[in-house]
């Protein structure tokens, strides 16, 4: 049954503002791990590193990180991926952006902290990304977006990545990895959280939905699956409507730029 905040099945369009308001708020909060202020579990430190460390060790074999230089990470919060394609990528060229810019500013500070000077980060919104304006750079040998569509009606969806898909590298991929809502579509719609101690919305679309989005976003772009399916075990998931799943998708070598 559908409530006034939570509605199921139904398209429900959510507001960019809020939702923008909602992380810059984050971004300006101090947490006992900082990746806590994009991955939430406020009150579990411990689950949001090993859902981390999960996430990047079950990518790293399959994304191809040995040849993977230009990197383009849409919606980067905090930088994470930075901090682990730093460690694994030889001679890295990697960008962050994120429409928050106190996220970004915590970006950068972590970066500081880590010793990581090489990485980039800059404001900027995935809806509307400017090419000629990045400080790294296209065509990309991989881009990350990485629990960004959930925060995204449909159509921007697909703008985001059809965008990401023309800054490949012939041969380049895209990682997108986001938590669907297993049996149905539903959305929060500034839905007050207990545990975050504030209102959000969010989009928890089925893979198949994904699908249909990406059918629509690569037309014409030569993207395939590599790789999809759910991405943690049962012990690293806390409810039972949504679970986190990914797709590893790749431009082909004779694509045009």
């Amino acid at each position: 049954m559908n409530d006034s905040r939570r509605i199921k099945g139904e398209r429900v369009a959510i507001d960019y503002d809020a939702t923008r308001a909602f992380f810059e708020a984050r971004g300006k909060r101090d947490y006992a791990n900082v990746l806590s202020a994009t991955m939430y579990q406020d009150n579990d430190p411990e689950l949001v590193e090993r859902r981390d460390q999960a996430e990047k060790a079950a990518m790293a074999s399959i994304l191809g990180l040995n040849q993977a230089r230009r990197i383009f990470d849409i919606g980067c919060g905090t930088g994470r991926w930075g901090w682990f394609l730093a460690e694994h990528c030889q001679e890295l060229d990697y960008l962050g952006v994120d429409f928050s810019a106190s996220l970004i500013d915590k970006a950068k500070a972590e970066a500081v902290k880590r010793q990581l000077p090489a990485l980039q980060f800059q404001v900027m919104s995935a809806t509307d990304i400017q090419p000629l304006a990045l400080q790294v750079s296209a065509p990309f040998d991989l881009a990350l977006i990485s629990g960004l569509l959930i925060y995204l009606n449909d159509a921007d969806c697909i703008k985001v990545l059809g965008d990401a898909a023309r800054l490949l590298a012939q041969g380049g991929r895209i990682y997108l990895r986001e938590p669907v809502g297993v049996a149905d579509r539903f959305t929060l719609d500034r839905f007050y959280s207990e545990e975050l101690a504030d209102q959000y919305s969010a989009i928890y679309r089925t893979a198949a939905e994904l699908r249909q989005l990406m059918d629509v976003a690569f037309d014409g772009l030569d993207m395939c699956v590599e790789h999809e399916g759910f991405l943690f075990s049962d012990s690293l998931e806390k409810r039972a409507e949504t679970r986190q799943y990914f797709f590893v998708l790749r431009r082909s070598q004779g694509a045009a730029q």
